[in-house]
């Protein structure tokens, strides 16, 4: 069954509901904490193992041999040996249900959806390229949810009941939530509709404001969300980049950057960080040196009241932004979608262009190469949650999203007029197809859309079919840009002419 979320704002305006609220949320960072103090030991005694280590080591050679019975034999043992140590989805439950004994506030599914989150971690160090869990801190759990809606946190008729349910109303709070005034607005028409949707289960969100926490619950519900726009039919292109996004349909081309409208405030955020810096200075002075510098080993570090309302304003700010680039992600992704159902896009893995580059190069002057890549742009802009997005909406209205293969479709390779593959340089920011000046990325971006079913090469036949309607969009969308008074990027290839 297809679900969709709807968030709504909770009424807590006594003060006993917010501490209530606080209380549970201390109990949910506790029981995720110890779990995964229990399962990071756990992993540190089974990776001492030799047997385990013997067996991994085979696995992972009958892996390159590509011998499948023999590596399902090695597989089981693995497993068993993983499962003798208590590395199970069912041992980190019992762990965390001795430890609720103790609680007050958390119910058991809820610490039943903690033990999965941790588990999915677990996985991923086991079972994937994961290194080791991390204990989070408290400020960092922003949420908890429960498995159904008949008990432990229930939604109905405009109220939540946390543990307690509408006939038995003591035990737990009661809050209400809140639905715009306008009953005449857009807004109130889609919650209401949504509304009329059963509920599947229940989640608590809490977010930071500089007055303190807020709270709100985000109703999953089953179904179809209301359709507030007309989906379009055809092929989309889409070349993603770490700030960028050009698009391709047959009636539009788009070249955009991520957020373009978003205000970043980066002069803001660096002054209230200079100003913590400066009060964490006054209130530790034992833990630096004299030349500035911080003392080595373990602190335990104290902070003064200014210093946390500067801390609340700064994680504000992040919030306030970071809401304000996936709505203009989800607008945009509306917009697209209007142009057709079917998308294709390249398989980025953003995570490793996020990491710092490991070889340390030296340039012809003597001075040493920077190592940064493109973490900035990427936390800025966040291009992996717009195709989250759009993958998201296609998957609810019966749309199609394909990932072609990188490193064979060669998108910014390939001419389809001379059914050639030249390497460009990243610095070079256009094509040159038949004579014709072609921006790179909307390029790409219209050699995606014509992929063929294999998703491993363009189809040269569709591409010499729409290359003609193509050019003449591409064109338009070119001259719109330099006609408008946005920013054009250096990415871009082009600029306005002064």
């Amino acid at each position: 069954m297809a679900t969709y979320s709807l968030e709504l704002k909770l009424n807590t305006k006594k003060a006993s509901d917010c501490r209530y609220l606080e209380n549970y949320f201390r109990e949910v960072a506790k029981i995720s904490n110890t779990v995964r103090r229990f399962a990071m030991r756990r992993i540190e005694c089974l990776k001492r193992d030799k047997n385990y280590r013997d067996l991994l080591a085979q696995y992972i050679k009958l892996i390159k041999l590509d011998k499948g019975e023999e590596k399902e034999a090695v597989s089981k043992k693995l497993s068993a040996v993983v499962w003798s140590y208590g590395l199970t989805k069912f041992h980190l439950q019992k762990t965390a249900l001795n430890l609720r004994k103790n609680l007050r506030y958390v119910h058991s599914d809820v610490y039943q959806k903690i033990c999965d989150q941790v588990w999915r971690g677990v996985e991923k160090v086991l079972y994937a390229d994961g290194k080791r869990l991390h204990f989070k801190k408290w400020d960092d759990f922003l949420s908890f949810e429960g498995k159904k809606n008949t008990t432990g946190i229930i939604y109905q008729d405009g109220k939540v009941y946390i543990n307690c349910t509408p006939k038995r109303p003591k035990g737990g709070i009661i809050l209400s939530v809140k639905l715009p005034n306008n009953k005449n607005s857009d807004h109130w028409n889609y919650e209401t509709r949504c509304l009329c949707d059963p509920t599947k289960y229940c989640r608590i969100v809490r977010k930071k404001f500089s007055s303190g926490w807020h709270y709100y619950v985000q109703l999953i519900q089953e179904g179809i969300p209301p359709q507030k726009h007309v989906r379009g039919t055809g092929r989309i292109g889409i070349d993603i980049g770490t700030s960028t996004v050009a698009t391709v349909s047959e009636t539009a081309c788009h070249l955009d950057v991520l957020g373009d409208s978003v205000k970043t405030k980066e002069k803001e955020v660096k002054r209230l960080q200079r100003k913590m810096d400066r009060s964490r200075r006054a209130t530790n002075p034992q833990y630096y040196n004299e030349d500035g510098t911080i003392k080595k080993g373990k602190k335990r570090w104290s902070y003064s009241h200014h210093y946390k309302r500067l801390r609340d304003q700064l994680k504000a700010m992040r919030r306030k932004r970071a809401a304000a680039l996936k709505q203009w992600q989800e607008i945009y992704a509306n917009r697209l979608l209007e142009e057709g159902d079917e998308v294709y896009v390249e398989d980025m893995r953003f995570k490793a262009l996020q990491k710092r580059k490991k070889k340390t190069e030296k340039k012809k002057n003597g001075r040493f190469k920077s190592k940064k890549r493109f973490g900035k742009s990427i936390g800025n802009h966040a291009p992996a949650q717009f195709l989250t997005i759009v993958k998201r909406k296609l998957d609810q209205t019966g749309g199609k999203y394909h990932e072609v293969n990188t490193r064979k479709f060669k998108a910014s390779q390939y001419d389809h007029v001379t059914d050639t593959y030249t390497r460009k340089k990243l610095t070079k920011r256009h094509h040159r197809s038949n004579g014709e000046w072609v921006q790179r990325d909307l390029y790409s971006a219209f050699l995606l859309m014509n992929s063929d079913k294999n998703l491993k090469h363009a189809d040269r036949n569709l591409c010499l079919l729409h290359y003609p309607s193509f050019k003449k969009l591409h064109d338009q969308c070119i001259e719109e840009i330099i006609a408008s008074d946005r920013h054009i990027p250096a990415s871009f290839g082009f600029y306005r002419a002064a």
